[in-house]
């Protein structure tokens, strides 16, 4: 034992030599395939770069070197020799690429619910510096031009109701002078549309303002008698329903589509300016300054220079390079604008969800005045006066509109506001409940409040139940017109909108002819739940039978 210990102790020696021999060697032949494979990896990498295109990332060397100029032309020797060494190659990643990826990649064919949406939402303040609508020339233009022409249209119908008024002594005038605004949109509002999607839409803009022109300076040049006043109010009406589908359609080809909605809210804001400038302050003074004919003269300057700002538009050519329907017929072509509406399910909910807060709003006129005198125990003259903070829901829905829509999608925003203004005129039929439960329950100082104010709890109730069915109101018709803008191709939206105008006046003819009648049957404060119950159940029925039919995936395109 002491000899083998003996021999091992003076053989280690030698055989640590050896190894030190082999290690050596080792070390040299790693050092030796260390650089074979940097230059292999240097010249595949520059073949790489001349293969691939500019915009495909290089693959990362597996091994660190330090930078090397570019080696010459590949070796065949080289190349024999990498093909003998077998290497094990490991591609070194960033902890954040396998686990949590820089750049993270969305899936676009998920389709999350309202909450996941909420929750996916991304801030938007990186488009905080993004210029204001009214910043770009040709919008500023546009809306300008609504502005003063709704004004016009304001102020002349308010002279021509009151020249019915004075014209005669029988309300029979006064109905007929409503249904002058009903029939034109029936007889002429598909046509209009298809009209709207053929020719140039800047000239027709000129054009029907000038023809406004025209009729004001016949009204001006002739003496006003009641079958005048008739045929204005008819030649005003049929001259809307070309206009307002091609100015939609002009809208839609200024802006952006992803902001249809902002554009949208700003035009209805121009509408609300409109009519508190042509009802409310021009037409009463110019009335009392002049009379009807200085009403006349002032509309028609008013559509002149709209008229004029119309042609500073750009020209607008696109949507009549893509018309369909060589050898098609009228009656074909008239039905574009419904088959489109029809076949897509969120164009259809979206026109359904304005037209039914539209018929509401007709039957809650006719219930009106019953409604002051006979539960809110005032005259029916003070309807505006009760009524009055509506306009402040108004302005805050077109206000705050974009940024709900940009937050849970127009298509919720448009429902959820159709519900909220159904429930807003149920509460109309439980006022006196909806004013304990303020009070009483959540402790709202409601008598303090109308003390102050000076009315009754009851009538403070209906004015606090008008915001928010004011704001609910602007808010579905910005959403819901945003939806239709975005969605419907641009040789199709003014049929399209003149299709939604249509439906909507004759869907209001029924009730509205109905409520006045029910009221005088059942009272007034089960219409009121009758009509939130028949918005409700009405934009169910739509909803469903839209998913039913729709062919389109079940997501709405963010604008």
């Amino acid at each position: 034992m002491l000899g083998d210990i003996g021999r091992s102790f003076h053989e280690s020696p030698r055989q640590s030599k050896g190894a030190h021999r082999i290690m050596t060697r080792s070390n040299a032949d790693d050092d030796r395939i260390r650089a074979i494979e940097t230059r292999g990896s240097a010249q595949r990498a520059a073949r790489a770069r001349r293969s691939r295109p500019a915009a495909t990332p290089s693959r990362k060397s597996p091994v660190r070197t330090r930078a090397r100029p570019v080696p010459p032309e590949p070796d065949p020797v080289l190349e024999d020799e990498i093909t003998a060494v077998q290497t094990l190659s490991v591609e070194i990643q960033p902890i954040g690429g396998i686990f949590g990826a820089s750049n993270p990649v969305l899936v676009d064919d998920e389709t999350p619910g309202l909450i996941g949406r909420l929750l996916r939402r991304r801030p938007t303040s990186a488009k905080s510096g993004e210029p204001g609508l009214l910043a770009d020339l040709d919008f500023r233009v546009l809306w300008l031009s609504r502005l003063l022409s709704q004004t016009a249209q304001g102020a002349l119908l308010y002279a021509l109701l009151i020249l019915v008024v004075d014209l005669s002594d029988r309300t029979f005038f006064n109905s007929l002078f409503v249904i002058c605004s009903i029939i034109p949109s029936i007889a002429f509002g598909l046509p209009a549309g298809l009209v709207a999607d053929t020719v140039p839409r800047r000239g027709l803009l000129v054009l029907l303002n000038l023809f406004r022109f025209t009729f004001m300076l016949l009204l001006v040049g002739s003496d006003v008698s009641l079958a005048g006043v008739f045929a204005a109010t008819l030649g005003i009406w049929v001259i809307h329903q070309f206009y307002s589908p091609t100015e939609a359609s002009v809208l839609a080809d200024l802006v952006e589509p992803n902001r249809y909605t902002a554009a949208q809210a700003m035009f209805n804001l121009a509408l609300t300016i409109s009519q508190v400038l042509g009802l409310i302050i021009a037409a009463p003074i110019l009335l009392r300054l002049g009379g009807p004919k200085l009403v006349f003269v002032v509309a028609g300057c008013l559509w002149l220079v709209a008229a004029a700002m119309a042609a500073l538009l750009p020209a607008m050519q696109e949507h009549r390079s893509r018309r369909r329907g060589s050898g098609r017929t009228l009656r074909q072509m008239l039905g574009d604008g419904w088959r489109f509406a029809r076949s897509d399910r969120f164009t259809f909910e979206a026109i359904i969800d304005d037209v039914l807060v539209g018929v509401g709003m007709s039957a809650l006129v006719v219930i009106m005045p019953f409604y002051l005198e006979r539960i809110l125990g005032t005259s029916k003259e003070n309807t505006v006066f009760v009524f009055a903070p509506a306009a402040l829901g108004l302005v805050m829905g077109i206000r705050f509109a974009p940024r709900l829509a940009n937050l849970i999608g127009e298509q919720y925003l448009a429902t959820l506001s159709l519900f909220l203004f159904a429930l807003m005129v149920a509460a109309l039929g439980f006022v006196e409940q909806t004013y304990d439960f303020l009070n009483d329950t959540l402790l709202f100082p409601l008598d303090q409040l109308t003390n102050a104010v000076g009315v009754s709890p009851l009538i403070f109730v209906a004015m606090l139940l008008s915001i928010p069915a004011g704001f609910a109101s602007a808010a579905v018709n910005v959403a819901a017109r945003s939806i239709l803008l975005s969605r419907t191709p641009g040789n199709l939206r003014g049929q399209v909108i003149a299709t939604q105008s249509l439906i909507g006046n004759i869907a209001a003819i029924l009730p509205t002819a109905l409520a006045g009648i029910a009221t005088d049957i059942f009272g007034v404060k089960p219409i009121a739940v009758g009509i939130a119950v028949c918005i409700v159940v009405a934009a169910m029925a739509a909803h469903m039978l839209g998913r039913r039919h729709a062919d389109l995936p079940n997501v709405v395109a963010q604008t």
